[in-house]
């Protein structure tokens, strides 16, 4: 991965501050956070006024979870079949407590937990070559499509969203361009990182899955980096002494406990989203907004859509708890994406 310079906290210290005062609510902006069914009766004309809201909405920004995913034949960490319980059977000696532990940078710290590690994740990248865009991947190119998508940020390293042409930020860019130019490109921005490349954890080279590197990770291993190999190689032909450091590759994602290596980067394009951009709507779907990142940006992005005049509207099956959100987020929506 590239240089590993930003802790998850030097990333929420550079996310913005208001810009300005708050204005009094418009009638559908809440005190409290509002709870929604769907399939109540007596919700329907509530419901009716904020889609007519976020029809008028200009300017969408979209936050996103792996809820929006499981529909996409993705399997989950949790359940009996999962690929966390998978994994376990096949590392039965292995102390992992949980499906998240899978993305702990600790893990790096133990033989057994890294071969537990490359199994796993090369699972779930083929589950994800596999997958489908949901019908929520599909509004978010419809917002796209429409003008109305400033951007979408998403906790999610399976980059669905590709396959329905949207730009990612994983994608590579012309290096001569200048940060605004890059920036205003990405449809979606990859909060945690790409699943679908490889990254060398010493020279930070980046590759696309092949077979060969497939083959490892299938089976517990993860894999020299090719182009460290061929450095020695080189060296080594010349005479001169191997610098005896080769690296390994591993999926470019950014693990818990790890420095962020685009916090600079991305806090840098919230900014030009949030000034510039003048976002009238927050769409938060399929997360329950556990990261403390995740819970800071959307505080960030929730004052500048509130002082447009325009709501913030989550949607997901569980219930994410008032105390914190009063006044941040309007309405919740329970029901799958």
């Amino acid at each position: 991965m590239p240089s590993l310079t930003f802790s998850q906290e030097s990333f929420d210290e550079k996310l913005p501050s208001s810009m300005s005062k708050r204005v009094s609510r418009p009638l559908l902006q809440t005190q409290k956070v509002t709870h929604l069914s769907l399939h109540s009766s007596e919700h329907n004309v509530l419901l009716d006024s904020i889609n007519k809201q976020i029809n008028r909405s200009r300017k969408v920004l979209v936050l996103t979870g792996a809820g929006i995913s499981c529909n996409a034949g993705i399997p989950d960490f949790r359940s009996s079949d999962g690929l966390y319980n998978l994994v376990k059977q096949q590392y039965p000696d292995v102390t992992i407590r949980s499906g998240q532990e899978m993305f702990d940078i600790s893990l790096f710290r133990e033989e057994e937990k890294i071969s537990a590690f490359a199994t796993f994740m090369e699972r779930l990248y083929s589950s994800a070559r596999l997958a489908q865009p949901t019908k929520t991947h599909r509004f978010i190119a419809h917002l796209k499509n429409r003008n109305k998508l400033l951007r979408c940020y998403t906790q999610n390293i399976d980059g669905l969203e590709e396959h329905l042409g949207l730009e990612m930020s994983s994608s590579k860019s012309d290096l001569t361009a200048s940060f605004t130019s890059k920036w205003r490109n990405y449809d979606v921005v990859q909060l945690h990182g790409d699943l679908n490349t490889l990254s060398c954890t010493l020279c930070f080279n980046v590759y696309s899955w092949s077979r060969p590197f497939t083959r490892d990770l299938r089976r517990g291993n993860l894999p020299s980096c090719p182009r460290c190999v061929e450095l020695n190689l080189q060296r080594s032909m010349k005479g001169k002494r191997s610098s005896g450091s080769i690296g390994i590759l591993r999926p470019n994602i950014v693990l818990y406990g790890e420095n962020h290596p685009s916090c600079e980067f991305i806090a840098q394009g919230l900014n030009m989203d949030i000034a510039r951009g003048k976002p009238d709507l927050l769409l938060i779907m399929g997360t329950s907004l556990k990261v403390d990142g995740v819970k800071r940006l959307v505080k960030t992005i929730s004052k500048q859509v509130h002082e447009r005049g325009g709501l913030v509207v989550l949607v997901n099956k569980t219930n994410i708890g008032d105390a914190n959100w009063h006044g941040v987020i309007d309405y919740q929506i329970m029901s799958d994406c």
